[in-house]
Parts: structure tokens; sequence; C-alpha cells
């Protein structure tokens, strides 16, 4: 039953809002902001600091000074929803080449200027939203033809005011429909989740709360915008922190957060999750993934929402940040107009055992037998990692498996030189990484041990959110040719950066490049799988690429390496009797057709205003979600969903909504089965294709520290590598910290024993 006070309290709301803001100018609301000596000090720190020691200095120029304009006024309004176009012509008149040459100086008179008449337009806008509320949600006409773009990163900046309040009244009516739609499925919301108050009180709390939020903004933020758009000039990893930014990039960086376990990132006016942090409450729920947009946070089990929606990032952040064993309710929704849903979280420390190396095995029949394969995940290249991979690999080995599967799938990367052991493992004596810096001086990283611990069949599985320390271990093993890269396109993120300290907060700023032993850069095209599987999340949303202002791609001379084209040779092979085998696997395909269906729903541009089309979309979407799990469990002999919300309310639908796998599923998902059972094409093929059917080759593996274990291994049936091609052996340079520096040769050895 709705509350009887509710009503009078829309009606104190309004009151209170038309009160104190009827008579109200935008400046008795707003008073303009003016620099002073401390951020004219940061202004000159950051660019000094920029043009000494970035990896790619840009030349500050009349052009950039344009491109620096037209990138300060994206990040105030990324929407184009806000500034008029006779705001955009006269700031161009007035600054556009301008702005360089007040870098250089420490003037920041054009960024106030610019920041206020945000702010001035912020405060007419969210009035006048206010003022239309008290109209009534009547007031707005939810059945006209009319369409709203979901993207306005490129669209024009309204010609006029009325022009503007035309697209602010497509968005009201949107967020009105949107309510209404998820009321219409409160039957089956949680009891909680049902008495929230009426779509007109949480609408005005939300502009009410917007336009206070005006009067909070200090100097300090100014200057936060406008050094974070210059920042991003040279790279999209290089940034300005400002104290409170600082404090938070640290916790962020902590393993002991107490939190969600999650990275966000301000897009759009939207708080979105950029990427879940294994071990955390986020990724083990399997109810979120990156790319979801977190619109209302709620304190505990029952407390009402807090709409979050054009908050400051931080602002958000602390609401949604707390004390452990404490719980919190997100509102979600994916951005494509589609049903919000709540995900509740219990905020917890991140457990640093998921954040470790972990294995499993897999079995799976093949011609008769049961065959076994070692599976490792790594969810971040910690300290420590390669010490602990190398010790799951004697526990497999011992468990006589016939292949290992390393799944980097989300592993944004880490400590570069974990990395580098990590290639030691399964290469002896070969180069990992080569690094340029600014100057141009190159180093060569790799591994000096002329033992592997593993000489197998070895897989490595990837995704689009494998990055940095997983690219370079990646495309390592693919130069080599010892192993195969299954799975989709890595992130592509082929930079270094450094932190340094500024009076007032600190930069983050790239010094370096990564490239392959063969020359090429991972930058921007990543690492490309020998057998694609379809990527859960869109590459054309998240990865290097779709960065503004990344570095390109390019390439330096490639070093001498141990190279077999062995595997190379059985590709074209093992992508056809992937195909044919998947093609009649359901839970691949199950999995292939929830992203495509996504997918499809992802790609549209625009959203219809009139209710009865959106709600007849939106059943006509879940009845495509139902009939698809529906014939899913069908094909695996499980009883169909009586409902949506049956589905919904599964197992099935928060693994697929996620797409990732969480920390501690014991069963291996649909990717990482598959994977296996290319690892066993692989080695059957290699079987046939050497002629002894029955037999293998060995590459002896010696252990290091473990001359017993080392004699144990001899004659194991485990796959070797063909004859590398040999180099004349080359001295390297290999710093593994910058400082000492010894020479190596390459010393590939075949043991010929059957």
């Amino acid at each position: 039953m709705r509350n009887p006070l509710v009503p009078l309290l829309i009606l104190v709301l309004m009151l209170l809002a038309g009160a104190a803001f009827a008579q109200a100018t935008p400046s008795s609301v707003y008073q303009p902001l003016t620099p002073g000596d401390l951020q004219v000090q940061i202004d000159r720190q950051v660019v000094e600091r920029l043009q000494k020691a970035h990896y790619n200095p840009v030349t500050l120029d009349d052009a950039f000074s344009r491109q620096l304009l037209h990138a300060y006024l994206d990040a105030l309004d990324p929407s184009h929803s806000l500034f008029l176009a006779s705001d955009i012509r006269r700031f161009e008149a007035r600054y556009g080449d301008q702005l360089d040459d007040g870098l250089r100086e420490g003037r920041l008179a054009a960024a106030f200027e610019i920041f206020n008449t945000y702010q001035h337009h912020r405060v007419t806008l969210y009035r006048h939203i206010l003022e239309r509320l008290e109209n009534g949600l009547d007031s707005f006409d939810l059945h006209d033809a009319e369409y709203l773009l979901i993207n306005r990163e490129e669209a024009p900046w309204p010609k006029d005011r009325a022009a503007r309040w035309a697209l602010w009244t497509k968005r009201l009516e949107n967020l009105i429909i949107n309510m209404r739609l998820d009321e219409g499925e409160g039957a089956a919301k949680a009891e909680h989740e049902r008495d929230e108050p009426p779509i007109l009180e949480r609408l005005t709390r939300r502009f009410s709360n917007e336009l206070g939020q005006v009067s909070q903004a200090e100097p300090i933020d100014v200057v936060s915008v406008y050094m974070g758009a210059y920042t991003h000039l040279y790279d999209p990893h290089t940034d300005y922190f400002s104290p409170k930014q600082s404090e938070n990039f640290e916790i962020n960086m902590r393993l002991s957060l107490q939190g969600i376990g999650a990275q966000l990132r301000s897009y759009n006016g939207y708080t979105e999750i950029v990427r879940l942090i294994p071990g955390g409450p986020a990724i083990e729920s399997g109810k979120l993934k990156p790319g979801d947009r977190i619109i209302a946070v709620g304190q505990g089990e029952h407390g009402g929402f807090i709409n979050i929606m054009g908050m400051r990032l931080d602002e958000s952040v602390q609401l949604i940040r707390g004390k452990k064993g404490t719980t919190v309710r997100l509102r979600i929704t994916s951005g494509d107009g589609g049903a919000t849903r709540t995900v509740a979280l219990v905020r917890d420390k991140i457990k640093l055992e998921a954040q470790a190396a972990r294995m499993q095995v897999i079995e799976l029949e093949r011609n008769g037998e049961r065959r076994r394969i070692g599976l490792i995940t790594l969810p971040s290249f910690y300290q420590g990692t390669a010490e602990d991979v190398e010790k799951l690999l004697h526990e497999l080995k011992a468990r006589n498996v016939t292949g290992i599967i390393l799944d980097l799938r989300n592993d944004g990367g880490g400590a570069l030189g974990e990395s580098v052991e990590l290639v030691g493992l399964f290469m002896p004596s070969a180069p990992a990484v080569q690094i340029r810096e600014a100057d141009g001086d190159v180093h060569v990283l790799g591994n000096h041990s002329t033992w592997t611990v593993y000489s197998g069949p070895l897989v490595v599985l990837v995704n689009r959110l494998s990055a940095s320390a997983s690219e370079i271990f990646a495309g390592a093993i693919q130069d080599y040719g010892r192993g195969l890269i299954v799975g989709s396109r890595t992130f592509g993120k082929g930079t270094v950066q450094a932190l340094l300290p500024l009076k007032q907060g600190r930069i983050k700023l790239t010094r370096a490049k990564f490239y392959r032993v063969s020359g090429a850069s991972t930058q921007v095209r990543g690492v490309a799988p020998d057998i694609d599987f379809p990527p859960v999340v869109d590459p054309q949303e998240i990865g290097e690429g779709t960065l503004p202002h990344a570095l390109p791609w390019d390439h330096i001379e490639r070093v001498p390496y141990p190279h077999s084209s062995r595997i190379e040779r059985l590709i074209p092979a093992l992508s056809k009797a992937h195909q044919l085998r998947v093609a009649s696997d359901p839970e691949f395909q199950y999995r292939v057709k929830r992203i495509a269906l996504a997918r499809e729903r992802s790609e549209r541009e625009r959203l219809s205003l009139q209710i009865d089309q959106r709600r007849a979309a939106r059943q006509a979407f879940q009845q495509k979600e139902l009939a698809l799990a529906n014939a899913h469990r069908k094909a695996i002999g499980k009883e169909p969903f009586e409902s949506y919300q049956a589905f919904r309310d599964s197992d099935d639908a928060d693994m697929l909504d996620s797409g990732l796998p969480s920390g501690g599923g014991e069963e291996p998902d649909a990717y990482q089965e598959e994977a296996a059972r290319i690892l066993l094409d692989l080695v059957e093929m290699q079987r046939i294709k050497s002629g002894r059917l029955g037999k293998v080759d060995t590459f002896r593996g010696q252990h290091r520290r473990e001359a017993d274990q080392r004699q144990a291994d001899q004659g194991r049936g485990i796959i070797a590598l063909e004859p590398l091609q040999q180099h004349n052996p080359k001295a390297f340079n290999f710093d593994a910290a910058g400082a000492v520096q010894w020479a190596f040769a390459l010393d590939i050895a075949r043991d010929a024993r059957l």
C-alpha cells in the first residue's frame, strides 16, 4: 500500500524547490569561481612535466589550442546538451588560438569562464525542469512519434535555448518511460523494491540534488577537468590527479580495498563500470559486467535509493564504498533502454586468494579415453605470480595431464617482471619483450634459464579485457610458436606509465612503449588469437583503440628469438575442427547467441518515445531471451523456464549477464571446455603430422632446483616443439631493474629421447 504521506511529501519538495529558485537567478545560486595562485602553480607544473617527460610530447601551438578547447568542452558536456551553439562560436573566437599560450604562462581565465558558463546553464536548466515537474507527469506526452538519440557525442550543439529545452524534454520523457516500464514489472520485484517513492518524487529529488551540487564546485574542480582534457590529448593514460583523486587512486590500487571491487569512470553523466576486480563482491556475484551503468545507490537492504546520474565520480564512489559487511544496492542499466535491475552486494575486502593463480583439471572423453587437461586461471600479474604458477605446473604434471590451458581472460596486467618470468616457465633462454623509451633507447627483457618447467602442449585463453602484462606473455608465446592463442583480440595497451608527485596532487604520464620480440607493438592492435571466440564485451566500446588520442601502433627492429612454425601450420585445420564442433555444441552456441542478441540491442542508435512501442520492444526482447534459454535447456535435457522472471532469477541469467568467470567457479565454462577440446585436437594433429601414432616426441623438462623431479619427468609422454630454428647466438641487454645489465645467448636444445 502506498504511504498516504507521499503526496504531501511531493508537494513539500516542490514548494521548497519553487521557493528556493522561483525568484533566484543563476548567479544567486552559483557564485562564479576564479583561479588562485595554487591553481596557476598546478597548471605550470603539469605542463612542465609533460613537455619534459612524456613519451610523445606535443607541440603547443594554435592547432593544439583549438584541439584543447573542444576537448575541454566535451569533458564538461559530453552529450552536447548544455552549451549552446552560440557559446561554442564565442569561445572559438575568443580562445581558439589562445589556450596554448595560457598553458605556458599559467593563465586560467579562459578555463574558468567556460566552466562558469557551464554551471550557469546547469542552474537555468535544472530550475526549468523542476518548474515543469510541478505540472505533474501528465504534462509529458508519451505517445508522440518522436525519438531520442542514444549517443550524442558527435551531435551538434543545440542552436538556442528552445532547442536545448526540446532535447531535455525528450530526455525527461525517456526517464519517465523507463521508470513506468520498470514499475510495470514491479510484481516480480522484492518487497523493498516495490515500495519505492513515486516517479514524480524521484525525479524531483534527483534534479533538486543536481541543482544543489552546482554550488559545491571549487576551483580545484575546474583545474581537474581542464588539466584532464589537456593531459588526455597526449594519450588516454596520461592524467592529472587532484589531491582527492589521488586518494581514490591509492585506494583503488590497494588490494585491501573495502567496497564492491569495481573500477569506475564517469561517462556521459553516468557512473560506468570499467573493470571488475578479481576477488571482489562485484565479480563474485556474477551479476555485473564492464559497461554497466550505476544510476542509483541504496544503503542496506531497505534504504532508499539516491540517484547518482550527473553526480561527480568521487561523490558517487563515496556512496558505493563502505564498511566491510554492510550491504549496498545498486540500480543498474545497460544504457540501451532496457530494463533496469537492482544488484545487492555485501561490501568486503578484496580476497587476495582470488587474485592468485589457481588450477583445476578438465576431464574430457576423446576416442573412448578419458583425457585430463590442466587449467590454470591467472586473474592478475601480482608479485609472486611466476613462483605460484610453477608450483601449479608441477602439480598438474604429477597428475599426468595431456596439456595445459593458461586462462588470461580479464587479466588486466600488473608486474612486468612476473610476465617475463612466466615466459621462462615455458621457454628456455629467450627474450620476452622490448621496451622503448622516449629517447629511443630499447631494452630487451627476458629470462636466462637453460631449462623449462613445462614443455608440453599449451593453449593460452585471452579476451578483450586481457591487457598489458597479459599481452606481453601471449604475444611472446605466439611469436615463438610455443603455444596456441585462442579467444578474442586483447585490449591493446602497449604503453608504460609513471606516477610523479606534484605540490598539489600527482600526474600519471606515459614514459615508454612495449614491443613484442618480433618488433610489433601491442599498442591498439593487441594480440590477435590464432582461433577466434566471439567476444563477450563489444570491441567497438572497450579497448585501447576506442580511447581518444591513443598512441598509434608501430614496430621496431626485431630481436633474435626462437621460433617454431609447427603449430602455425596446423591452425587452418584446428580452426575448421573448432567450427564444426561448436556448431552443434549447445553450451557454446547458447553463449554465442546471447552475445549476438545483446549486441543487436546495444547497437541501436535511437529510442522511441512512445511508451507503448517501448513496452512492446522490451517484451519482444525478453521473449527472445526466454526462447534462447529454453532452447538451450531442452538441448541439455533440463526443464524449460515457465516465465521470463524465472529465467532472470536463475544462475543462467547471472552468468550470461556478466560473461565473466567469477572468482570461485569449480566448473569450467563453455570457452574453457572448448579450449580444452582444441588442445586435444592439437595433440592428435601433431601425432599424425609426426607419423608416430601412439608415440609422441618428448622435450625433457628440466625443473628449477629439483634434480630428482627432473629425473622423474624423463620419458613422460609430453609433446615437444619441433626442432627450433636456430639463430646465431647474440648477446642481449637484460635489464630487470633498470640497473644491472648482462648478456646471455640463445641456447635452445631439443631432447631426442623417445
